[in-house]
Formats: C-alpha cells, structure tokens, sequence
C-alpha cells in the first residue's frame, strides 16, 4: 500500500496548530519529515517530543536516524541504544545502530547488530547492503557478494549496492564485472569521487591508462588531497612513463598517509628508472617490513641491487620472487643476468631462455643471453642473438662491443672493426670503460692495460683503413709497433652500458 506522505505531513501541520505539544503528533511528523529528507526540521519535531514525553523508544530510534544522517553518529549511537534497552531487539533500532557503527569503524559491532536484524526481518535490502559492505571491511569477499546480490534483486540499480558490489569484484579480481556495476552507478549517481577512484583503479588493472588516469583526476577535482587517488594516479603517471608526476602524487600520498606500502613501492619503481638507486633501495626496504614477501617489492628490490652490483643479494629476492611469482619474464631476465655477474653460466642461460619464451625478442634478453652464449662459447648462437638484439634496439654499446669482441674470438677482424665503426653512444661506451679502469684493484700495469684498451677505442671511434689480422693503434710513422686486436684487455670489455 503507497503512503500518501504529503497529504500525511498537511494533516499533521493542521493537527500541530490545533495541539502544539502533543508529543505524538511531534515525533510522526519528525518521521513524516525525515522521509523527505527534511532532517533538521524532522530533529526540532523530535527534540520537543523527547522534552513532552521523555525516553520514549519511537522517538529514540528515528531521532538516532535523523542524526545518523546528519553524521551525528556519537549522539545517534546514545539515542539508539537507549531504545535497545526500552524496546529491545527491534529490528529498526539493530539495523541503524549497525549502520553507525560501521561508520564509526566498529565492524564486529555493526555485524552482530545486522545479523539480529537480518533474523528479525529477513531479507530488508536495507540490512543486506549494510552488512555487505561490513563484510568488506572484515574481508569476507564471498559472504559480501551473497549479501550484496540478494539486496540487489529485492531492490535493482541502488546505488550503494552497486558501488560497494564494484569493489568487492575488484577484490575478487573480477575486473570486467567490478566495470560494468561501476558503469550503472556512475550514470544513477554521477561525479561520485569513490565511484570515480575505484573505477579508476580498475581501469589501471586493465591496462586503460587513460581512461583511468579521467577518473582519478576528476575524483581529485571533487575530492582533492585523498591519498588513494594520489597512489593509484602515481602508479598510472609512472606506467605511461610520466616519472616527474608520478612522484609529485606519490610524495603527496606519503604526507597524507606515510609509510604505506603501496606508496613506498610504487616510489621506489620510479626511483629505480630515474636511477635513484639509493633512494629506491630505502623505499623498498620500508615496503618489506611492511609487506614481506610482496612480488613486486622484492622483484624490483632485486632489479636496484643488481644495479648496485650486489649480485648475491639480488639473487636472494629474485629466487624469492621466483616462488611467489613463478614463470615471470621481468624476473628471469634480471636474474639471468645476475647469474651472468655471478659467473653462473649455465643458470643464466636457462633463465633468460624461458623469459625469451614468455616474451620473445626482448632486446635485454637477447643482448644477456648473448654475453652468456658467448662465455659459454657458442659464438654462432651469440652472433644469432646480438643480430636480433640489435634490430629491436639498434646500435647499443653492450649489443656491439659483445659482437665485436664475438668476431675477434672467431678471428672475423674485418667484421669486428665494421661492427665497432657503427654510430652509437661512443662517449657512454668509452665512460663506462673508464670508470672500470678508474676502480680496477689489479697492478699499475693492468690499469695501463686497461687505458690502452681506452685508446684503442677511442681511435676506433674515427674510420680507419684496414690491415689484415691487426689495427693500428699508436698510428703516425716510423716504425710505431702494430698491435693485434688480439692482445687488447678482454676485461674492458666486460663494463657495458645497459639498456634501462
């Protein structure tokens, strides 16, 4: 049966002048105003029919809900568990009461109020909705959806249901479907700022950068400053390779809610690429206490301390990895290459082998697996991989020193020299080489070894004429001594300038 509200609230005008302290006209109509959202007129009513007529249990429980709705939620709570103890386990009085308490953060609370109420009155959308989204919080996922279904056929497209539901798929990992109750609920309820930033996370997940990159900076137009928003919009700024922005929302988010493990992550990741090294090993290491065992933590933990050469701890995180994350292409190339440091050969090779299955022609790969093939000395599977490697990412120092030195083994001097006359970073190739003569512990005269292998470069930084099975080094005349390739410093050779 429809209730005639308006003509209710005329009645009870025309009731209040004739009888202006009648407590039972004052709390029916405060009811009356409340379902047409007039909460503080529908308070005022309350307020005098609680002075006429003292603790009554019906004042109680709607005035506990006019001030829940006003986010009163301490003098709702009083007003409402009062009418617990005057009328107890009503159904109305248990299902607002668990609604304040989830606000208020007491979720156990809330669920013991909402499951009284759900036996009182079985299946209130109401109820069901409310004790869905505690469910969230108390992360029973599956228990939530049953809830949150249910409420969804008593009552269609509210929504609250719809928006909370979203979540809990995007928990469940459900991302397609957490799309499409987000979608509805963004047309009920458009500019809902946690619409907006759930969604936007989902988009992230499904790799709809720019669809999520609108949504967060519309949430943070209606909702600026919520560190959410800054993670999640961080992560995607770093993913479209926006570093500079990533790390303006990244250090907000660390301000607004410090020591988060999302946050230190996803900073250290781009501390990593800006090469950072040191700042993004303090960052990740913050992120460990607080989330040990995370993949991606130690994955790119284990990628900064191979940068920082300590190849015997990266490894560590890297086999850590390897468990929690098996068959990962990232992980198994940087590890194959940690074992090439380590001298680990054959480890290396079966590494950077499955990674070249998982995602082939990968220009890093291949250049490693070269290196690797060529310590092993398969030269004709070296040449194969640096081929290719140099296609996908043409003319890198690692890619053409490793070739060259690959032709010197197999005595192709005219070959190497091509190679090594290509136009790539000289200046980089030549810096790198330096650097490892600068901090050789070996004798003086390695370190002259290592500088004469320097000016060999450099000279071959200019085109030269050929000389068969020798290049000359010193140049100019009389008598200057011809110096085999063959005798320069292999050692050099070994500092490369990697691909970031």
């Amino acid at each position: 049966m429809l209730i005639d509200y308006q003509g209710t609230l005329e009645e009870l005008d025309k009731a209040h002048v004739l009888e202006p302290n009648d407590a039972f006209i004052l709390r029916v109509r405060g009811d009356v105003k409340k379902v047409f959202k007039d909460y503080q007129g529908a308070l005022e009513d309350l307020d005098k029919a609680n002075v006429l007529e003292p603790n009554h249990a019906f004042t109680l429980q709607v005035r506990g809900d006019v001030k829940k709705m006003l986010k009163d939620y301490q003098g709702a709570l009083e007003d409402l568990d009062k009418a617990d103890v005057l009328e107890p386990n009503h159904a109305f009085t248990l299902r607002v009461r668990g609604d304040v308490k989830r606000v208020l953060k007491d979720y156990q609370g809330a669920l013991e109020d909402l499951d009284k109420a759900n036996i009182l009155e079985p299946n209130d959308a109401f109820t069901l909705r409310v004790r869905g989204d505690v469910k969230k919080m108390l992360k029973d996922y599956q228990g939530d959806l049953e809830d949150l279904d249910k409420a969804d056929v008593l009552e269609p497209n509210h929504a609250f249901t719809l928006r909370v539901r979203g979540d809990v798929k995007r928990e469940l990992k459900d991302y397609q479907r957490t799309l499409e109750d987000l979608d509805k609920v963004d047309v009920l309820e458009p500019n809902d700022a946690f619409t907006l930033q759930v969604r936007g996370d989902v988009k992230k997940l499904l790799k709809d950068y720019q669809g999520a990159l609108e949504d967060l900076d519309k949430a943070d137009g209606l909702k600026p400053n919520h560190a959410f928003t800054l993670q999640v919009r961080g992560d995607i700024k770093r993913v479209l390779n926006d570093y500079q922005g990533a790390l303006e929302d990244l250090d907000k988010a660390d301000v607004l809610k410090p020591n988060h493990a999302y946050t230190l992550q996803v900073h250290g990741d781009v501390k990593r690429v800006l090469k950072d090294y040191q700042g993004a090993l303090e960052d990740l290491d913050k992120a460990h206490v607080l989330e040990p065992n995370d993949a991606f933590t130690l994955q790119v933990r284990g990628d900064v301390k191979r940068e920082l050469k300590d190849y015997q701890r990266a490894l560590e995180d890297l086999d850590k990895v390897d468990v929690l994350q098996p068959n990962d292409a990232f992980t198994l190339q940087i590890r194959g290459d940690v074992k090439r440091e380590l001298k680990d050969y054959q480890g290396a090779l079966e590494d950077l082998d499955k990674a070249d299955v998982l995602e082939p022609n990968r220009a890093f790969t291949l250049q490693v697996r070269g290196d690797v093939k060529r310590k092993l000395k398969d030269y004709q599977g070296t040449l194969e991989d640096l081929d290719k490697a140099d296609v996908l990412a043409p003319n890198r120092a690692f890619t053409l020193i490793t070739h060259a030195y690959t032709n010197w083994s197999l005595n192709k001097y005219q070959c190497a020299l091509e190679t090594m006359e290509k136009d790539f970073d000289w200046e980089a190739a030549v810096a790198e080489i330096d650097k490892a003569c600068d901090k050789s512990q070996q004798s003086k005269a390695t370190n002259k070894y290592c500088q004469k292998t320097l000016d060999a470069f450099l000279k071959l930084s200019q085109p030269r004429p050929l000389v068969q099975e020798s290049i000359h080094i010193d140049g100019g005349e009389g008598g200057k001594r011809k110096e085999s390739v063959a005798d320069l410093d292999p050692s050099a050779f070994t500092t490369w300038v990697y691909p970031s």
